[in-house]
């Protein structure tokens, strides 16, 4: 999942009884319970989409997971669990997945969900029509390919409901262990039949956008700075009571404003701005500090004539060895991002040390391969874009960089891009040059790192720099057809190595991680190690 700034949820919300108060109707513990202001998730800018069809970005999904209910998901502990499910099983080696579906559950308009509700969701979100950035998901599933890129018919045998057993059958491409745990990614949510065909739209009308999560929009969303999502219990939610009556998540420009206004005592949680995370958790605490599977990069355009291709190569590799992880680590996270060694974060199974070109700095051979790279007749013509999202705080990341470049002769200048929401999607289309980006895992594999950012069938997707190697999607597609899991690793991890070493198309920086500030009426803040705050699991005292 892409990272704007700086699994989701267990158990949720809402008593079967519902009240009607105020025209909105609500459960007898949610009128009584309090309600959570929200300043630290859109911080930096409003979420690209809400909708789970759409969004690729960590705070847009994040409200989307609270809205809509998949298959499986992921707890605070790592854990996976059913959600809709409540059992599967593959009988032939995980090339067919069934999943028994829960009985009773229900949309916030009070429509059952049902496995053919799974298919409707599935039909609207990979279509090539709604042009999600995230359908290249349904890759796995036999013959889904086709359909999300135009080329084909929705795959009908490949996803097959059965109402009345309450069961989904899903076909994969390949033998896939890791499907239930993919199948929780909320582009594999369901939707009601009011939703079959909606639009990219349906998310800007509070009274369309209807899931089967523990909240529902209260009313349509205000997506630009000043604005706010507003997010109410969903009446007809089967599971436990959340114990916030309302959700408020206010949009910002930048995360100075938002600490601000979080420090004024408007809102229960705030982002901690570049530079001021050893003095502000000194001050609110380390309650809202969690480490995630995650990890900060800045990628090249692949198409970008003087850092793109095989020829500029000694270009990114002088670029990634001038770059100080440490001074990053030190200066903007006091510590708590550490510097990155690969992709792969830990913790993630497949990870190890040392994938990338280089974790430390090396001035010497940045001095070298920058050489290299001029005598061959090269040259850098103007100062390097190094390209961001602005409001985040990534510009003092990027002036970090730009001086260990002057170091060795780069050039390089800042290249902001404005905090609206937009910023990857002009990436996706190749306006950056240098490109900032970050990415917490959307399910615990190696594969979910590899595949989305690098792969070429993931271009016009997360696959910001539109890298095309056909070495990379080689040992990619390798480690995806084998049931052998320890053929599949290594596999994986060359693929890791190809990207970061032999072409140096992205240069990892930091580890990432969730670090918020609470308001000391906060006691319990969970996070999951997929970057999400369960907030219906919010303890406010």
């Amino acid at each position: 999942m892409k990272v704007l700034s700086l699994g989701k949820r267990s158990v949720a919300v809402l008593a079967a009884i519902g009240l009607a108060v105020g025209g909105t109707v609500v459960s007898a513990h949610a009128a009584t319970a309090p309600a959570f202001i929200d300043c630290q998730l859109f911080a930096a800018g409003e979420p690209d989409h809400i909708d789970p069809a759409l969004t690729s970005t960590l705070v847009g999904a994040n409200v989307a997971t609270m809205l809509f209910d998949g298959l499986t998901d992921t707890d605070a502990n790592g854990n996976l669990y059913g959600e809709v499910a409540s059992k599967w099983k593959s009988p032939d080696g995980s090339k067919t997945w069934v999943f028994t579906l829960k009985k009773g559950l229900k949309f916030s308009n009070g429509e059952s969900v049902l496995p053919s509700s799974f298919v409707n969701g599935w039909k609207r979100s990979l279509d090539s029509k709604l042009a999600s950035e995230v359908a290249y998901h349904g890759d796995f599933i036999l013959g889904m390919n086709a359909y999300s890129t135009g080329k084909g018919a929705f795959p009908a045998s490949s996803v097959v409901a059965n109402d009345a057993a309450m069961t989904l059958t899903v076909k994969m491409e390949n033998p896939t262990a890791d499907w239930p745990s993919i199948a929780g990614h909320s582009v594999f949510s369901p939707i009601p039949t009011s939703m079959v065909g909606a639009s990219d739209k349906v998310e800007e009308d509070g009274t369309k956008l209807v899931g089967n999560g523990p909240f529902m929009l209260a009313s349509a969303i205000t997506k630009r700075a000043g604005g706010e999502v507003v997010l109410i219990p969903n009446p007809n939610y089967g599971g436990k009571a959340s114990s916030i009556s309302k959700l408020t998540a206010k949009i910002f420009s930048d995360t100075n404003a938002a600490y601000n206004a979080f420090a004024s005592g408007q809102c229960d949680s705030g982002p901690i701005p570049a530079g001021r995370y050893t003095e502000l958790l000194t001050k609110w605490g380390t309650k809202g500090v969690k480490s995630t599977l995650g990890t900060d990069y800045w990628g090249f355009n692949w198409e970008d004539p003087t850092v793109g291709g095989k020829k500029n190569k000694y270009l990114r590799s002088a670029i990634a060895k001038a770059i100080d992880r440490q001074q990053i680590s030190d200066v903007i996270y006091q510590g708590v991002r550490k510097p990155a060694t690969g992709l792969l974060p830990p913790g993630l199974p497949g990870y190890k040390a040392g994938q990338g070109l280089t974790a430390t700095r090396d001035l010497t051979g940045a001095k070298a391969d920058f050489k290299r790279w001029s005598d061959a007749g090269n040259k850098v013509s103007s100062p390097l874009r190094i390209s961001y999202n602005d409001g985040a705080g990534w510009d003092k990341v990027a002036s970090i960089i730009i001086a260990n470049l002057k170091d060795v002769g780069i050039p390089a200048k800042l290249d902001p891009y404005p905090a609206d929401g937009t910023y990857f999607t002009k990436m996706r289309k190749g306006q950056g040059q240098i490109i900032r980006a970050g990415w917490f895992a959307d399910y615990p594999i190696a594969d979910n790192f590899l595949y989305p950012l690098l792969h070429s069938k993931s271009i016009d997707g997360d696959n910001l720099e539109r890298y095309n190697s056909a070495a990379f999607d080689a040992l990619i597609d390798s480690a995806r057809s084998t049931t052998n899991k320890s053929f599949s690793q290594s596999q994986y991890r060359r693929a890791e190595i190809q990207a970061l070493r032999n072409d140096v198309v992205i240069t990892q920086t930091v580890n990432r991680g969730i670090a918020t500030v609470l308001a000391p009426s906060i006691a319990t803040f969970p996070i999951t190690p997929l970057g999400m705050v369960v907030y219906d699991q919010i303890v406010k005292n």
